[in-house]
């Protein structure tokens, strides 16, 4: 099947759509689309973005199509307004989905609210209506259409929430869509009574999935998953303690009279303190790069 995700707001000239809480609607929707879109793809799903430089609601409303041709399925993003708790009073105000007057069935709907309700977010149900105009121009069109309001973005509750757990709430969205539709959901694994989730964690720059456990607004990861990233993962026997090291470097470096000459050489010339030249023969090709300095200071 495929679905279409459509990140609300937008376009040009630029909607910011909602404010509060630190939050711009048109840029939490694109995140949560293509927070989304991936975890889809890996259920077998064929997703499309609708292109995020434009706002849906001003192409249709202008007399515009979408990119329906193929679709089975489309996902709309949106942030929730008038709460007008913008201090906090410890309850959200909470979640919905929107689909159209006559769609048949909510069952996605449903699966995709129980869900994220699961993660501390008022459950307010499926709410039907004909007069969005996306939504309405979407089920002319022969398809279903299911418009997200995942939080109120002026409730300091739902937000604070909401960036603790947008991951969690992405994966929420991702699995209510497959269990909606008869797809087997992988359903995070439990460790020590913990629950685990795989979450993109960006490491030196670079994005890679993690197996992570979340407790008390903190993350924590596996040790093991930083080997993707070349870290080497150690352990002490002696003293029962684990450790990093990071690419391309060594746990103990060799003597070498050639080497440490170099670096004699170095320290002479540049001044630099036996830390620092500890720190550059830690490098894997440590050897190497020291004798080259040498040479190259005189």
């Amino acid at each position: 099947m495929k679905i279409l995700l459509i990140a609300g707001h937008g376009g040009t000239p630029y909607d910011p759509g909602a404010a509060g809480c630190g939050y711009t609607e048109a840029v939490e929707t694109r995140r949560m689309a293509n927070a989304v879109a991936p975890l889809l793809r890996a259920y077998g799903f064929d997703v499309q973005l609708y292109d995020q430089s434009k706002d849906a609601y001003k192409v249709v409303t202008q007399g515009g199509s979408l990119p329906l041709t193929g679709v089975g399925y489309v996902l709309e993003f949106h942030l929730n307004a008038a709460a007008n708790d913008l201090s906090g009073n410890g309850v959200t105000t909470g979640t919905e989905i929107f689909v159209h007057t006559n769609e048949q069935g909510v069952k996605v709907e449903q699966a995709i609210l129980r869900r994220i309700a699961a993660l501390g977010f008022k459950n307010r149900g499926v709410k039907r209506s004909s007069g969005l105009a996306v939504l309405k121009h979407v089920f002319n069109r022969g398809v279903s259409h299911a418009l997200v309001e995942t939080c109120f973005i002026d409730d300091r509750d739902d937000m604070n929430l909401y960036g603790a757990k947008f991951d969690a709430i992405a994966r929420a969205i991702a699995d209510g869509v497959a269990e909606g539709f008869g797809v087997t959901v992988q359903e995070p694994e439990k460790e020590d009574d913990e629950m685990v989730e795989k979450k993109t964690v960006a490491i030196d720059g670079k994005d890679y999935t993690c197996s992570c456990i979340e407790k008390a607004g903190e993350n924590y990861m596996r040790l093991r998953d930083l080997t993707q990233a070349g870290y080497g993962i150690t352990y002490d026997a002696k003293t029962k303690t684990p450790g990093i090291v990071a690419p391309q470097t060594r746990t103990e470096i060799v003597e070498n009279d050639e080497v440490q000459a170099a670096v004699g050489k170095i320290q002479e010339a540049c001044g630099l303190e036996e830390q620092t030249m500890e720190y550059l023969l830690r490098y894997r090709y440590g050897d190497d790069l020291v004798k080259k300095i040498a040479a190259a200071v005189g």
